[in-house]
């Protein structure tokens, strides 16, 4: 299904979305495997370092010289509401926990929301994975590309898997569900997928997008964990939602897949009990 025509103005954004993302990506692998990382840990109880702080702040300043009347919405450092009915959503390090170890599995996530209210949705985005040399993007009628250092742009697709039996899902980790209290959906997951592995959300995702992976469950996400893949997953051919179906990425659940692939995962999930 052809996606809607593009707001007016998303071409030049597009553009900045990538380099933004690029300078970003260099600015962490700075601070990526250094031996005097600090990490502390937000109210919440998530990790955050220097690194997710100063790069929130490279990507803000750079929106705000570009696009001043634009939204913005981060992890870090909060909302700034925008006139312009452009919002950037901003995830400077998804990934903390791996990032903070020296695993490479983590990611600069920046999406464009468009509208206000119901009418909001992602029209551009991108999921940066720096230390791993490799972008995957997309932009609403544009496409999905993934990157890879040294290796020609080739198109993102979703994998055709379309039997949750056999399907690889993946997801973060186990006490994601327990703290979401959605522990039932998990046994239930395990017991009908034919593989599940554990690998930072970000990375799942991209991994799905990618057809590399054929499924990713989330049980407990932030607009900016979500950001940008609704409009990767469905560029490259997918869907992504909550586990009741809802569209977008002001929901606690996450779940992407193939078309066919996604109904039997919202099917299952639903099932659970757990919105």
């Amino acid at each position: 299904m052809p996606s809607a025509a593009p707001p007016p103005g998303l071409d030049p954004r597009v553009t900045a979305l990538r380099a933004i993302s690029e300078r970003a990506g260099r600015l962490t692998l700075t601070y990526f495997q250094h031996p005097e990382l600090v990490v502390e840990h937000k109210d919440d109880q998530s990790p955050v370092t220097v690194a997710d702080r100063a790069c929130e702040t490279l990507i803000r300043k750079a929106i705000a010289a570009d696009f001043p009347q634009d939204g913005l919405l981060g992890e870090e450092h909060g909302a700034a509401p925008g006139t312009s009915g452009y919002t950037w959503v901003i995830d400077p390090i998804d990934g903390t926990v791996s990032f903070a170890h020296g695993v490479p599995l983590y990611g600069v996530l920046l999406a464009l929301e468009h509208g206000t209210g119901e009418d909001r949705r992602v029209v551009a985005g991108v999921c940066e994975l720096p230390a791993l040399g490799e972008r995957v993007w997309a932009a609403q009628g544009r496409g999905a590309w993934w990157e890879r250092n040294g290796e020609p742009v080739v198109r993102a697709r979703v994998s055709r898997a379309d039997r949750l039996s056999n399907a690889l899902i993946a997801t973060t980790g186990y006490e994601y569900f327990r703290r979401a209290g959605t522990i039932a959906a998990l046994d239930a997951l395990s017991a009908q997928a034919g593989r599940i592995r554990g690998w930072t959300d970000c990375y799942c995702m991209a991994l799905v997008a990618t057809g590399r992976c054929d499924g990713a469950v989330e049980p407990w996400m932030n607009p900016w964990d979500s950001g940008p893949f609704p409009i990767i997953m469905e560029e490259a051919g997918g869907v992504f939602s909550a586990w009741d179906g809802t569209p977008g990425i002001h929901c606690r659940t996450a779940v992407a897949a193939n078309p066919a692939l996604h109904a039997e995962l919202v099917a299952l999930l639903r099932g659970t009990g757990h919105p």
